[in-house]
């Protein structure tokens, strides 16, 4: 029974987030790479020393690789057959896959986030992200272009995430509600990944992606631009590359995992927006996010029986 591991994007990173990680064993050599990177021992996140700035981008980027991939060594290398990220969440699911080792993952991130901030000072405006739910896809991309916005990520048929100058974004907050919007929630990030607005990041991206030391992957990854495989160096450069200022589908992402057979799920880094999203696309497929779980054992726990029943 195909088994697929979901990698989240930023937004998920939270104090609290490693603390049923640091007591595991396999887990150690990739939290002590990111502590390292970050200058602060994870196992003291939300202590009285901690004085990371979540929202900030290298920080968030570190965290969400560093959990994805220190959960995956816990639960097994061999463990997933299919491994699908959000955003910054394909850096770890190429690494789960087996088309990029841990130390060179945190290198990649290291050179991500610095064309992303590069291009984004380059803009000159000072950018952000914003998740509308509630109107229709049509709609909401019409008036995203109207505004001088872009739609960055397409969730689901009436749920977007917008991205932008910050400037536009609070200026538009109260027009969404009056059309007719449920949900209208500037998010934590300064960026405007995955749109024009940092469209220099992507080449620059790409020479630093085919220098690195990619691998065929050994499961299947699926591309959140689109839901196209990657499996061969040459794919990783492109998808990793062109999503940085490419719209993403993360919908029919999670449609052709079903296509692929999927047939449960686990989200692997904090948080549950995955699990939510999963759920909605994929009613059929169990799905658990590894915070429901009071240990790395009690997921396991659950694999195994969700597998059983399938």
């Amino acid at each position: 029974m195909a088994l697929m591991l979901l990698c989240p994007g930023q937004g998920n990173q939270h104090p609290a987030m490693f603390e049923r990680l640091v007591d595991e064993p396999a887990a150690r050599p990739v939290l002590e790479m990111a502590s390292e990177r970050l200058g602060l021992d994870l196992r003291r996140l939300g202590g009285p020393d901690d004085r990371l700035d979540y929202a900030d981008n290298r920080t968030a980027q570190i965290l969400l690789t560093a959990h994805c991939l220190a959960l995956h060594a816990v639960l097994g290398k061999e463990t997933g057959d299919i491994c699908i990220g959000y955003s910054v969440g394909e850096i770890a699911a190429l690494a789960c896959a087996g088309g990029l080792d841990p130390l060179a993952a945190f290198d990649v991130i290291d050179a991500r986030v610095r064309c992303m901030d590069e291009a984004s000072r380059a803009s000159g405006i000072e950018q952000g992200m914003m998740a509308v739910i509630g109107l229709p896809l049509a709609r909401i991309i019409a008036f995203a272009e109207g505004a001088g916005l872009a739609v960055a990520i397409v969730n689901g048929p009436d749920h977007v995430v917008l991205g932008g100058p910050a400037e536009t974004l609070a200026g538009i907050e109260g027009a969404l509600v009056a059309q007719g919007a449920r949900t209208v929630k500037r998010l934590p990030v300064r960026v405007a990944s995955h749109t024009r607005f940092i469209a220099a990041a992507g080449p620059a991206f790409r020479a630093v992606l085919e220098g690195a030391p990619l691998h065929r992957t050994r499961k299947y990854m699926l591309s959140g631009i689109d839901g196209r495989s990657i499996a061969s160096p040459a794919d990783a450069v492109e998808a990793l590359a062109e999503q940085l200022h490419t719209r993403l589908d993360f919908r029919r992402c999670l449609e052709m995992a079903g296509e692929r057979g999927a047939r449960c799920a686990v989200e692997i880094g904090p948080g549950h927006s995955l699990t939510r999203l999963c759920a909605e696309i994929l009613p059929d497929v169990p799905v658990r996010p590894f915070e429901d779980f009071r240990s790395t054992s009690g997921l396991l726990k659950w694999i195994e029986r969700a597998q059983q029943a399938g």
